[in-house]
Parts: C-alpha cells; sequence; structure tokens
C-alpha cells in the first residue's frame, strides 16, 4: 500500500483512531496511581521482630517463627485488613530466623508498595500480640497447677498443726512441707506478675523493595505513564484502522468502480468540505470557483463529448474573448432536446445533487435545460434548484386530459435551468410512469436538454420504465456506498436495456487524489478505451475482448463514423433518424480551434445493424456526438 492510500484510510477512519485515542487516555487516567513511586509489578515489605529489651529473661525465638507460620496469625490479619481469605495473606508472607542476630524477618509481596507495607506491618504486629496471648495463657496454666498444689499442702499443714500428741515425732514432716509450701508460693507469685513473661517487639525501620523489572516496565511518573497509555491506544487505533479498511468490501477507487460496474468512470467529483456540505447547494452556482464545480464542468464536457445527438452543437454569435458568463448565444438544432437519464445504485449516492450541478454546468455552458423529478419516493431536485412545490409529474401523469406542460414548469435560482417537480405523493408511484413515454415527448420541446432523476435502482423499479424513453444514461456512485456484487449488478442491468451509457460520475473521491474530479489517468486496455483520432471521447460498456498492445506499424481502422463521412457525393445517404437525433454533416473547424466530432445517431445504430467497424467495436460501443468546443470546453 502506498503512502497516500495510508493518509487516504486514516482520513476515512479518523474517527476510529481518535477513539481509541481517547479510550487509552482514559485508561491512562484511571489506572495510574496517584503515587506511580510506589506502584510496581511486585513489591517485598520487610520487618524484623527482636526480643523486647525489657524482657525479664532470655528465650529462644524458634517458637516465634513457627509462630508467624501458623494459622493463628494469619487469622488476626485477615479480620484486621477485612480480607475473607486467610490462606491467600499466608502465601504471600515469608519469615526467616536469624538466630546470629537474635531476630525473626517477616517478608510481604503485594503488587504495590503500599499495600506489600500494610501487610509485612499487620503481620508483624499480630505476630507480636498472638506471642504476648500465648505466654499470657501458659503462664496461668502453671500459676493454675500450683494453686492446688498449695492447697494439698496448706491441708497437710493444718493437719500436722493440729495434732499436737504427736508434735515432737511429726516437727521434722512439718517444717519439710512449710519450705516446700514458701517455695511454692514464692513461684506462684512470679508466674502471675506479667512482667516477668518473655517479650518479642517489632524492630522500627520497615524497608521496601521492588523488582528489578518494575523500573522497565513501568515508569514512574505519572504523565509519562499517561503518555504511555495514550501512545499504545494510539497504535491501536491505527491498527483498527487499517484492518478495518482492509475488511471493507465497499468501492472506493476509480479503478474499482470501472471493474465492477464495466463502465468508464468519466467525472471524478471531490468531496466537499463539511461547511459546503450544509444544505441543498448547488456549488457550480454558489460557488464556481470551488474543485467540486470544476469536476461537475468536467462531467459537462464528458458528457458533451460522448452524449446523444443533439446535446453537443455548435455556440453561435459567441466572442471568443469573451467571458464564460457572457458567452449565452447558442444556436438551436432543429431536433427535439436530448434526454439524459441520470441514474444510481442506492439512496445517497448523489443522484440529486448531481442532476442539480449538471443542470448549472450545462447552462453556464449555454444550453437551457429542463429537469423532470421523476423520484416520486423521495423528490429532492426543488430543494436544491430553488423552486416551491406544487402540480408537477405526478398530475400531468395522471391527469385524464393533457395538461400543458407550460402550466407546471417552475423557474429555478439558476438561470436557464427550470424544473417540474415531482408533484403530489402517489399511493402506488409505480402506476405513474406507464405514460411516462408521452410526456417526456413533450419535454424535450422546452429547452436544450432534458435531465430525468429517477428513484434508485436497487429499491425501485422505476427506472426500468424510465430507460426506453432516454437517449443516454449517466450513473452516478458515491465512492464507499456500493459493494463489488451490487455494482457489477447494476451495470449487468444496465447493460442490457440496450440504451447509451455516457458513464460513471464517481462522487465523495479524496480531494488530495481526485485531480480536480476530471480524467486524470490512461485508459486500461479492456474496460476503457478512447479512439486516437477523436482526442477525448471514451467507449462505453463492457469491452468484450481481451487486452491486447497496438502495432506501432499496423495501419488502424477508422471508426465507423469516419468511413461513413467519405461517402461519395453520388452516393445517397440514409435519412432515417430517431427521435431526438438528425443526421448532419461534420462540421468544419472552427476558426478559434475547435474541433468538430461526427454523431452516430440512434436510428443509424438500428440502420446498420451491428454491422461494420461499429459492430468490431463491441455491442456497447456508443456513438459520437458532433460538437464544436469553445474555448471553455476545452
Amino acid at each position: 500500500m502506498e503512502t497516500s492510500s495510508y493518509f487516504s484510510v486514516l482520513q476515512r477512519r479518523w474517527p476510529l483512531v481518535l477513539a481509541c485515542l481517547a479510550i487509552g487516555l482514559l485508561a491512562g487516567l484511571i489506572l495510574t496511581p496517584s503515587d506511580p513511586k510506589g506502584t510496581g509489578n511486585q513489591w517485598t515489605a520487610s520487618v524484623n521482630v527482636l526480643p523486647a529489651p525489657n524482657s525479664a529473661k532470655e528465650f529462644n525465638l524458634a517458637p516465634v517463627q513457627l509462630m508467624t507460620d501458623g494459622g493463628e496469625v494469619a487469622r488476626r490479619v485477615a479480620k484486621r485488613l477485612n480480607n475473607p481469605d486467610p490462606a491467600v495473606l499466608a502465601a504471600k508472607v515469608t519469615s526467616q530466623l536469624n538466630p546470629n542476630l537474635g531476630l525473626v524477618t517477616i517478608s510481604a509481596k503485594a503488587p504495590n508498595r503500599k499495600a506489600a507495607e500494610e501487610l509485612a506491618s499487620a503481620w508483624a504486629q499480630e505476630t507480636v500480640a498472638a506471642f504476648g496471648d500465648s505466654q499470657r495463657k501458659t503462664r496461668q496454666g502453671q500459676a493454675d497447677s500450683m494453686t492446688a498444689q498449695l492447697d494439698k499442702l496448706k491441708a497437710d499443714i493444718d493437719a500436722l498443726d493440729k495434732n499436737t500428741t504427736k508434735r515432737a515425732t511429726l516437727q521434722a514432716e512439718f517444717d519439710a512441707k512449710r519450705t516446700q509450701y514458701t517455695t511454692l508460693v514464692g513461684q506462684q507469685q512470679e508466674l502471675v506478675n506479667p512482667l516477668n513473661d518473655p517479650k518479642i517487639e517489632v524492630m522500627d525501620g520497615l524497608k521496601s523493595t521492588a523488582d528489578s523489572t518494575t523500573s522497565i516496565l513501568a515508569p514512574t511518573s505519572r504523565p509519562l505513564r499517561i503518555a504511555l497509555a495514550a501512545a499504545l491506544g494510539l497504535a491501536l487505533g491505527l491498527i483498527a484502522a487499517l484492518m478495518v479498511d482492509r475488511m471493507d468490501v465497499r468501492l472506493r477507487g476509480r479503478i474499482q468502480l470501472e471493474d465492477a460496474f464495466g463502465l468508464p468512470v468519466i467525472a471524478e467529483v471531490p468531496r466537499a468540505p463539511r461547511r459546503q456540505r450544509a444544505g441543498h447547494a448547488v456549488l457550480v452556482a454558489g460557488r464556481p470557483d470551488s474543485p467540486v464545480a470544476e469536476a461537475y464542468r468536467t462531467l459537462r464536457s464528458a458528457l458533451l463529448l460522448t452524449g446523444p445527438p443533439g446535446l453537443a452543437y455548435r455556440l453561435g454569435g459567441t466572442d471568443p474573448r469573451q467571458t464564460r458568463a457572457t458567452a449565452m448565444p447558442v444556436r438551436r438544432v432543429s431536433d427535439p432536446a436530448p434526454v439524459i437519464l441520470v441514474v444510481s445504485s442506492k439512496p445517497g449516492d448523489g443522484r440529486t445533487s448531481t442532476v442539480a450541478n449538471l443542470a448549472a454546468a450545462l447552462a453556464e455552458a449555454g444550453r437551457s435545460v429542463l429537469v423532470l423529478d421523476c423520484d416520486f419516493r423521495n423528490p429532492a431536485t426543488h430543494l436544491y434548484l430553488g423552486a416551491k412545490p406544487g402540480k408537477g409529474m405526478s398530475e400531468v401523469l395522471l391527469a385524464e386530459q393533457e395538461i400543458d406542460l407550460g402550466d407546471v414548469v417552475r423557474g429555478t435560482n439558476i438561470p436557464n435551468v427550470r424544473l417540474i417537480t415531482a408533484g403530489a405523493p402517489a399511493a402506488y408511484p409505480a402506476a405513474l410512469l406507464l405514460r411516462a413515454g408521452e410526456v417526456v415527448q413533450r419535454a424535450r420541446h422546452h429547452a436544450d436538454v432534458v435531465l430525468v432523476d429517477s428513484a434508485p435502482l436497487m429499491y425501485a423499479n422505476d427506472t426500468n420504465d424510465l430507460v426506453q424513453h432516454a437517449d443516454a444514461m449517466l450513473v452516478v456512485a458515491r465512492s464507499g456506498n456500493l459493494t463489488a456484487d451490487q455494482a457489477s449488478r447494476v451495470g449487468e442491468l444496465l447493460t442490457r436495456t440496450g440504451v447509451p451509457i455516457a458513464g460513471v460520475a464517481l462522487l465523495g473521491v479524496d480531494p488530495t487524489g481526485a485531480m480536480g474530479g476530471g480524467l486524470k489517468r490512461g485508459p486500461r486496455i479492456g474496460s476503457v478505451g478512447r479512439m486516437g483520432a477523436v482526442g477525448g471521447l471514451v467507449l462505453r460498456g463492457r469491452s468484450g475482448g481481451a487486452p491486447t498492445e497496438p502495432e506501432e506499424d499496423a495501419e488502424r481502422p477508422a471508426p465507423s463514423w469516419a468511413k461513413r463521412n467519405q461517402l461519395t457525393e453520388g452516393e445517397p445517404e440514409s435519412t432515417e433518424h430517431g427521435h431526438g437525433s438528425q443526421r448532419t454533416d461534420p462540421p468544419a473547424p472552427s476558426e478559434d480551434g475547435g474541433a468538430g466530432f461526427r454523431v452516430q445517431s440512434a436510428a443509424e445504430r438500428a440502420l446498420h445493424g451491428g454491422a461494420g467497424d461499429g459492430a468490431q467495436l463491441g455491442p456497447h460501443f456508443d456513438t459520437w456526438s458532433t460538437v464544436e468546443l469553445g474555448s471553455e470546453d476545452r
């Protein structure tokens, strides 16, 4: 994919990229703690427990270590920290006895520094408390045992003291009992005194260390963490945009549409800026210097070159030095006006806006244009041309008596452009077109060009009823609004009608690659071709031949229109003509350098019956228009 293609993808998918960037920023703000320096992948906090300085006697710390690993301390810590599972906490804590230093080291691990320090401190404090409770229970048990012994000794002493007759013989036993009693009383007093219990305490200086991977994977600065989250979101958005665009089967480029439709793209209209797309603006009239307006003028020139007979004719009485706005006088031909049916596949392709802008472009070139709004399901042409809704095509088609078209033709905001609106809504729009041929035939005498807006091909059958009354069709497609299957089906449907197809107007292309909406590439052999001698005339329809390379020395056969112009003076010419066309001699080159071209009419196509050179070009080779281009159309 080229660099420009990547930029086009980002231009189309920027909302997705922006959404992923916003998600990354939001995640960074929510998940990043206020103290990033205390947060890492894994933190370890350590604290020491050692005998208290005021302990009455020395003792072994091994029972203290055993107590730290026991379940009593874990239950106490879980209750203190409001954790329902003591086993989970016990798995995070380890203890180590250092007999040389006379202390027990308790270590706790947690995802962040605060949690690790809180767990280690709570474990050490609960160990001290549990050890103290254990010592008190032991002392109390020993004291209770000595009390029973003292009671027995006291009873023995009392019994000896009462036996006065044997005092002399029992004095020794009495003294022994007395001494034993005194000793036990002293021991009991020591046991009852809590100051004599072994004591431990938590050593000050809680230490916390982070794993070595923390400094690499987790920046210590909160803004840096948020920026990293935003960068990850942006990268995710770019990848998602490319993947979504790769999976998108809609047609966007010129080559894709030509391959799918089997028709040439004769004009590419760039996407207008958002402020110009508001409302129903006709940019050819409202912004004549915009790229969109120039693209529609390109479309007009392409139609003048490849359109039906009578569309292109010599401008009369025009000074080449005059501007476009003053070069209005024209010389009408005697034929009825040609009818161009503007069709599209789906709603939203820009068919109605194309009709309005094309009408303005033709009027700008000196043609009087009559627009027929035959989209009875969603009429909108009057909104673009500034005409008030009222009596229109539906009333004319349903009237029992013929209505003069002059009574329903309405003026518009664009000079030389008039409109017959769709009229009142009908319950069954398809029935309105039964008399469409008669109305279209009468409309030919009210302007130089008749443009017909129709309903979408894939959503209504109205267009199929109008096709037979048109001299040519213009297909409108919007970039990104069609799939290849839909375009291929529409192209085959239009080709089977037998009506000449001027080509495809592609709307909404990337302004950076449209080159003003005009033709920017040479022909692709096998689908779209140009006659070298004709200079700009486009071979429309599908080419049935395989791609071939022209031979340099071989003499190219002249097109059918050129051979017909080589008739001898005594050889009669055919006088059969179809409606809207009249065979005339090709005009000579004008003084201002205009080039004249010959047109094969619909009647001539029927007369030749596909024989001759026209048949060699394929069944969809359309006719040439007789045109002498003025300076504004070259």
